[in-house]
């Protein structure tokens, strides 16, 4: 799978995840508030149907010893009854405490109904008090239900939307696939004229040559250069799963004199200047992968430079930087930039691959890369190491 499709697999999948889970949330939490209300008015309706079945027994009593033996027993329930100044006449739990004051209400997890008395016999009897359990133990049977309810949900939609994510993606794969096989057919017919026209430049005998003539060479040299270049990313990145990397202390000092002695004709024929500022640096590496990296920086900062613009080329013992004073990247941009087959400015040409190239090799290598450009400006490539990979 490409970076691109992967990249939009996540996005989309990571994206209906959350949406989804927050939808559940809020339906889940409705559900619970609905259910809170409905364990609520249970408990307080089975309260009022208990105090009034007790008011009917006991409203005939003449006695307290009557009054007992009228008294209907419920194991969801305690009651208790207090006088006028509110004394207790009888307590079916001693422990009964709570705050005194008529009506429904929760206090210390449990719930409470206080109603005044009026009895036919025994006028002393003032106030019934019933204590029910609080219904925290339906509300806790009911977040256990809601979080299995939303575990098993996410998951199974998860498991949906990635199947069907890449069901609607197989387009852009096989787009993607069609791509990689043109520019696999592209690299291998640009193979053999190219070795023919880098070994016939290579071949010339240029004392003999007027200045025309040089001229010409001259841009047959860049133009070779500048396919020989593409025809190597090309390659690399048809390659890149099955090389082998062959680590070696690489002097990048001398790779980079090598490869500015390569680029000279391409920035001399947009009049570019080349200025560095390069130290002794040792960095343990794939030397080729390495090239691949300085080639393409160079390569991009003549390419998106301006005719007569400045390349500044800086070399320490740990980090790496070319600047050009080019046409830049709009910010918003800086973060596609990196993405295999993106390009933003269209009259350069190329197939978009070669920052692409250069991030996939310093990630193998923990490379960091900092971009920052200025529109108009120019464009600054920075590459640092850990002194531990020297």
């Amino acid at each position: 799978m490409h970076g691109p499709e992967r990249k939009s697999l996540i996005r989309f999948v990571s994206l209906f995840v959350v949406l989804n889970t927050i939808f559940l949330l809020i339906i889940s939490t409705m559900y619970y508030i609905y259910q809170k209300n409905i364990f609520l008015e249970v408990r307080h309706n089975s309260i009022l149907y208990y105090s009034g079945n007790i008011q009917h027994h006991i409203y005939p009593s003449k006695n307290i010893a009557e009054f007992k033996g009228h008294l209907s027993k419920d194991p969801r329930f305690e009651v208790g009854f207090f006088t006028e100044d509110k004394k207790p006449l009888y307590l079916s739990k001693p422990e009964l405490s709570f705050p005194f004051r008529t009506g429904f209400f929760e206090y210390a997890h449990h719930y409470y109904y206080i109603d005044t008395l009026e009895l036919k016999y025994l006028k002393k009897i003032r106030y019934i008090v019933i204590q029910a359990n609080s219904i925290d133990a339906e509300l806790e049977r009911t977040r256990i239900s809601i979080y299995l309810f939303l575990v098993f949900s996410i998951f199974f939609l998860s498991i949906v939307i990635y199947a069907l994510s890449k069901l609607f993606l197989h387009p852009l794969r096989d787009t993607i696939a069609q791509l990689d096989r043109f520019i696999r057919d592209t690299t291998h017919e640009l193979n053999t004229p190219l070795s023919v026209i880098t070994m016939s430049i290579e071949q010339l005998n240029k004392e003999h040559l007027d200045t025309k003539q040089l001229k010409q060479i001259n841009r047959i040299t860049v133009a070779s250069r500048t396919i020989s270049n593409l025809y190597n990313d090309l390659t690399f990145l048809m390659m890149y799963e099955n090389n082998k990397n062959n680590d070696v202390p690489n002097d990048l000092l001398s790779i980079f004199e090598e490869r500015i002695e390569y680029f000279h004709p391409l920035a001399e024929a947009k009049r570019i200047s080349i200025h560095t500022d390069l130290r002794p640096s040792i960095l343990l590496m794939d030397r080729e992968k390495m090239i691949r990296i300085i080639d393409n920086l160079l390569s991009n900062a003549i390419k998106y430079n301006k005719i007569s613009g400045k390349i500044y080329i800086s070399l320490t013992a740990h980090s790496l930087s070319v600047s050009d004073t080019g046409i830049g990247i709009p910010h918003d941009k800086l973060a596609q930039i990196f993405e295999r087959y993106t390009r933003f400015d269209e009259a350069n040409g190329g197939f978009g691959i070669g920052l692409n190239i250069i991030q996939m090799i310093c990630e193998e290598y923990h490379l960091n890369v900092v971009v920052n450009s200025e529109l108009s400006i120019g464009t600054t490539f920075i590459i640092s190491w850990e002194k531990s990979s020297h």
